[in-house]
């Protein structure tokens, strides 16, 4: 009977419903899950039957509910404020390096010159000359600890950028390997919707080490590449990142895209995480670094240019009090094995003429060329950096704040779409319950309506 199989279809279609809900509820804490939907279609009757009402009813096709401009938004944003938090990070950890009474050249210099002024009161005082050598190699080692924190910052960012380049390769690995999965199963008729979901994380997870653009392709695959051009997944074929070592510096590196036999520069910054690391460390750990390079050799050059014009306590030329490898100014810069009374004050030999010492003092005000700071004193110079410093991290901090909200905000915009709802599954489970009963009930209708007739033989 017709009854009968219109009763079935309905029976199917509700059983189906309840599976998807199942699955939906089941789901209701899986990060990423996007809930799914039975679609249902009525099935038509006869062709030439005009009395005929249908035959029923039938699911074609089970949807995943995503919006695909979405969750395109939450890939963006993660890059945004993975990269914001990346670079504030990397600020806050320089801020209070630079604010430590330790790493201060501005507390050391200060020392430095009290110490030659307390000296140009009675310049031929050994005690006084020799406090002049304990700053003197006490500002040394002030340079040579912030150069060294500085340093081990840059191999920091260098560890983080390896580690970062071997994670987003994986994740692309995987992303190219999940593309092979959806297109076979899309080609043989199944649900690829646990598939989608799953990609959709791991692309979530690459867009906050770099920034990506993706393609959807005709067969169902996603083609990914950076937001300037470069291929990292095609299909079922994946590239690799590559971090080339800086030929004048082993921690910085250029970064290209090797995919299959073709390799890609990546001139560019490339977002996320591993775009703050690399800027971070080109636009203010290099120059910052330059700058105390130009600080150490400007104070040891000019100090020691000065004592050269005096004699010392025995008439001899003035010796040198500091001592660098050009190379590496800040880091290697040491005082001499110059004695107390080796330290040159007077122009003509006479123990109670201080004019050298005099010139030495005034060092502390002449301005000098320090790179990213222009023509100005060290003591300047170094306040200007801490500044400088103190006032980027506040603007890293607001634009991470402000950058992280963007992402939360797209994120709730993709929950509100595609996450699971409590209260709409209950009542779904309702209605596809009541639903199955009630094709239940019209199949035993049909079945009472057969037996009767049957009773009339």
């Amino acid at each position: 009977m017709n009854l009968v199989n219109i009763g079935l279809t309905g029976l199917n279609a509700s059983r189906v419903a309840l599976d998807v809900t199942a699955q939906n509820v089941a789901n209701i804490n899986t990060p990423g899950y996007s809930r799914q939907q039975a679609l249902m279609a009525s099935v038509g009757g006869p062709k030439h039957d005009k009395l005929s009402a249908g035959a029923g009813v039938e699911v074609p096709s089970i949807r995943r509910i995503s919006d695909e401009f979405l969750v395109k938004q939450t890939w963006q944003t993660n890059s945004i404020a993975s990269y914001a938090e990346r670079y504030t990070t990397n600020f806050s950890q320089l801020e209070n390096t630079l604010k430590a009474d330790g790493f201060s050249i501005s507390t050391g210099l200060d020392k430095f010159f009290n110490a030659l002024n307390d000296a140009s009161v009675t310049p031929d005082s050994t005690p006084l000359r020799q406090q002049i050598i304990n700053e003197a190699e006490a500002l040394s080692r002030r340079f040579n600890t912030l150069t060294e924190s500085l340093y081990n910052q840059h191999k920091e960012m260098s560890d983080q950028r390896t580690a970062t380049v071997n994670h987003a390769n994986s994740l692309m690995v995987n992303i190219a390997d999940i593309n092979n999965q959806v297109v076979e199963m899309r080609g043989t008729g199944g649900n690829p919707a646990q598939l989608l979901d799953e990609r959709d994380s791991l692309i979530g997870e690459l867009s906050k080490l770099i920034e990506v653009k993706t393609t959807k392709q005709a067969d169902g695959s996603l083609q990914l590449s950076l937001s300037s051009g470069q291929p990292l997944v095609i299909g079922g074929d994946a590239g690799q990142i590559q971090a080339l070592p800086d030929a004048g510096d082993p921690y910085l590196a250029k970064m290209q895209i090797e995919f299959g036999v073709q390799v890609y520069p990546v001139p560019g910054a490339m977002g996320g995480k591993m775009g703050a690391l690399n800027d971070y460390q080109t636009d203010i750990l290099k120059p910052y670094r330059d700058a105390l390079d130009d600080m150490a050799s400007n104070l040891a050059d000019e100090v020691n240019t000065v004592l050269a014009t005096g004699l010392d306590l025995q008439g001899n030329p003035g010796a040198a009090l500091f001592e660098y490898d050009p190379a590496n100014p800040a880091a290697s810069l040491n005082i001499t094995s110059i004695t107390p009374d080796q330290l040159a004050f007077s122009s003509d030999g006479n123990h109670g003429n201080s004019d050298v010492l005099k010139d030495l003092v005034a060092l502390s005000n002449k301005a000098m060329a320090v790179s990213g700071f222009g023509n100005t004193s060290l003591n300047d110079a170094f306040v200007s950096m801490v500044g400088k410093t103190a006032i980027k991290a506040r603007q890293a901090s607001s634009d991470y704040k402000a950058k992280s909200l963007l992402n939360e905000q797209a994120i709730a915009a993709r929950d509100n779409v595609s996450s699971v709802n409590s209260d709409e599954e209950a009542a779904n489970l309702m209605t596809f319950a009541n639903a199955h009963n009630a094709n239940m009930k019209v199949i035993s209708t049909a079945n009472e309506l057969f037996e009767s007739v049957l009773r009339l033989f």
